[in-house]
């Protein structure tokens, strides 16, 4: 079978990151509940190495799936501590083009995206179906874990759900820029 009108997310590991610094800065800078401070973290050199990353791999999914006729800036990053209210329900991000989201702290919970597809799965039922999978999945879940960056297209549904343990994200937008 082909895949056709697929849409991709990439998950990394990465290593080399001061966890323990981007943890204490957003539990005393993360607004909870509301809308989120989003200039800071793109010029706080706590979050140096990481905005670094995060434009790479930015880039390299832009890449793979359009062309390298462009770049990737990130616009916005925001951090969230726990629960938040905003990040609960399902939204996406209408404001950029690809989006990232980065766990310093994290060991339990999920981050789940909601099929974009929403009218060609609309037909079927529960019992219809054996094992779900990318054509017939309503959703789909990747675990929260410390370390780890998730890159998606900013269209897409998500939301998190809820977590025992504390749970801190880093948040980010991205748009193009000008050709490369």
């Amino acid at each position: 079978m082909q895949n056709i009108f697929s849409t991709g997310i990439e998950t990394f590991k990465l290593d080399g990151i001061d966890n323990e610094s981007i943890i204490n800065y957003s539990e005393k800078n993360s607004i909870r509940n509301d809308v989120k401070e989003n200039i800071d973290i793109l010029t706080n050199d706590i979050f140096t190495e990481l905005n670094n990353v995060v434009k790479i791999k930015m880039n390299e999914y832009y890449s793979k799936i359009y062309n390298d006729k462009y770049n990737m800036i990130i616009s916005q990053a925001w951090s969230n501590v726990n629960n938040d209210d905003l990040i609960t329900i399902p939204h996406n991000h209408k404001e950029s083009f690809i989006s990232a989201v980065y766990y310093p702290l994290a060991t339990d919970g999920y981050i789940s995206f909601l099929n974009p597809m929403q009218s060609l799965i609309s037909h079927q039922s529960n019992n219809m179906i054996d094992e779900f999978n990318e054509y017939n999945s309503d959703y789909y879940k990747f675990n929260a874990r410390t370390g780890h960056l998730i890159v998606f297209n900013s269209m897409l549904q998500h939301y998190i759900g809820d977590t025992k343990e504390k749970r801190i994200s880093i948040a980010y937008n991205g748009n193009l820029k000008n050709a490369r």
